[in-house]
């Protein structure tokens, strides 16, 4: 053998060597990727539609985690006890839910409502999911309550259960935004709805349902949008969505964390003076007193006479702020 065809042998047998391994490497993600299909089929069959999607989800996860991992991630997401979510314009989300700002000239009413006599309770829960929410969920559950939850965009198994959690148990899941940041939602019409079909696209592949109620980060009268609110409440109406503020506040939006006893007081204002009453509170991860309060308000709410506590649906009267 010359040596000039064992140097051509030399170079192409690293070369064979070189493209088997790649195309193994190919085959083998094939093959891990028709294992997973295969996985998602069994988990249909012997798990049930639910945990099946959050299998499958895990797949998608930056840093994949399975549905046995919520408690410990968590932890993980919410490290630090009582540490806020990290929103920025804090202060005006604040303003805009101060008790009773809203009780007077402030409420619409949907066309048409007549009173009969029965005062309607909605308990609204503002930027979830959280750690907390599995709490403020088993607590509806015991007092055979349900509620709403206009949540914000997390992508992690533990939210997904979260959200999926919410839709099971009859309550009503409303979007918040998906990134709750001011200065990016509300910069232009097209940024707005941008973030609004991300969290609308995110909570219809979570739960396979098409959510149809929104709440504006700091109400629809907040005073940071760089664009016209009117214009954002006409594209949330051409996409058949409808937003709800909010006539009594918790208060729990501040900075400053307010006692249980707080939350209570504020909580029950003037809800046997209304027709319809939408409360607002917020389930974050610094927002502890909140659930501690929760118990005592239901309890209150549902000793008073001719009062029911309701989630929102389409046939709840439309409480929306007045502004410019």
């Amino acid at each position: 053998m010359s040596k000039r065809t064992e140097k051509i042998i030399s170079i192409l047998i690293p070369a064979a060597l070189a493209l088997m391994c790649i195309i193994t490497a190919l085959l083998g993600g094939r093959v891990i990727n028709l294992e997973k299909r295969l996985e998602g089929y069994r988990a249909v069959q012997q798990l049930g539609e639910r945990e099946s999607r959050l299998v499958q989800l895990s797949w998608i996860e930056e840093n994949a985690y399975e549905a046995s991992d919520i408690s410990d991630l968590a932890a993980r997401t919410y490290s630090e006890e009582g540490a806020s979510l990290g929103y920025p314009c804090d202060e005006y989300e604040a303003h805009a839910s101060a008790p009773g700002l809203y009780d007077r000239n402030g409420v619409t009413y949907a066309a048409g409502s007549d009173s009969d006599g029965v005062h309607r309770v909605y308990l609204t829960f503002d930027d979830g999911p959280s750690i907390y929410t599995d709490d403020i969920l088993d607590i509806l559950d015991a007092y055979g309550v349900k509620a709403t939850f206009f949540v914000v965009g997390r992508e992690n198994t533990a939210s997904y259960a979260r959200y999926l959690r919410i839709v099971e148990e009859g309550h009503t899941l409303g979007m918040h935004s998906y990134s709750h940041v001011y200065n990016d939602i509300y910069a232009s019409p097209e940024s707005f709805a941008e973030d609004t079909e991300r969290i609308r696209n995110l909570l219809e592949d979570v739960t396979g349902q098409s959510p149809v109620f929104y709440r504006f980060p700091g109400g629809s009268s907040n005073d940071v949008s760089a664009t016209d609110m009117h214009e954002l409440e006409d594209y949330l109406a051409s996409e058949g969505i409808v937003y709800f503020d909010w006539n009594v506040s918790s208060g729990d939006a501040g900075k400053t964390p307010l006692t249980p006893d707080q939350i209570i007081h504020n909580a029950l204002q003037g809800i046997e003076s209304r027709d319809t009453t939408v409360i607002l509170f917020h389930d974050t991860a610094a927002k502890r007193s909140t659930v501690y309060a929760l118990p005592t308000i239901i309890e209150a709410i549902q000793a008073m006479d001719n009062t029911e506590i309701l989630p929102i649906t389409y046939d709840t009267t439309v409480i929306q702020h007045d502004h410019p």
